[in-house]
C-alpha cells in the first residue's frame, strides 16, 4: 500500500504501523535435529518464548525438518538460533533463508 496514492480505508492504521514497525515477523528456520516442528509448536530464543510455529514438516529437498512460525523482529535475522518446544523437548533450530529448496534455474 502506497499512502502517497490518496485517502483509503485503513490508512492511519497502515501509517501507524510504518511508524513504529512491526512486532513479528514470518520467518523459515531448519531443525538441527531429527524432529519435526508442527503448527501451534513454542519458538524460543535464549529460553524465552519469542513465537509460535505456523507449519512444519520434513523436507525432502532439503533432507531435513523445516518450517515456519512468526517469529520476534529481533530474533528474525538468518543464522539466528531457536528452539522448537516439541511436546515438552527443547530441539535446536536456526533461522535460514527462503524459499528453502535449492534453485535449479539454468542461468543463460
Amino acid at each position: 500500500m502506497k499512502p502517497a496514492k490518496g485517502e483509503f480505508i485503513g490508512r492511519g492504521a497502515v501509517e501507524a504501523l510504518r511508524a513504529r514497525g512491526v512486532g513479528r515477523k514470518l520467518v523459515g528456520f531448519e531443525m538441527a535435529e531429527r524432529a519435526v516442528p508442527r503448527h501451534g509448536y513454542r519458538l524460543l530464543a535464549g529460553g524465552a518464548p519469542v513465537g509460535v510455529v505456523t507449519s512444519g514438516s520434513f523436507g525432502p529437498s532439503v533432507e531435513r525438518s523445516i518450517g515456519m512460525g512468526y517469529v520476534a523482529s529481533p530474533h528474525t535475522a538468518v543464522g539466528t538460533a531457536l528452539t522448537v518446544e516439541i511436546r515438552g523437548a527443547l530441539h535446536p533450530a536456526r533461522v535460514v533463508k527462503t524459499p528453502f529448496h535449492p534453485s535449479h534455474t539454468k542461468k543463460a
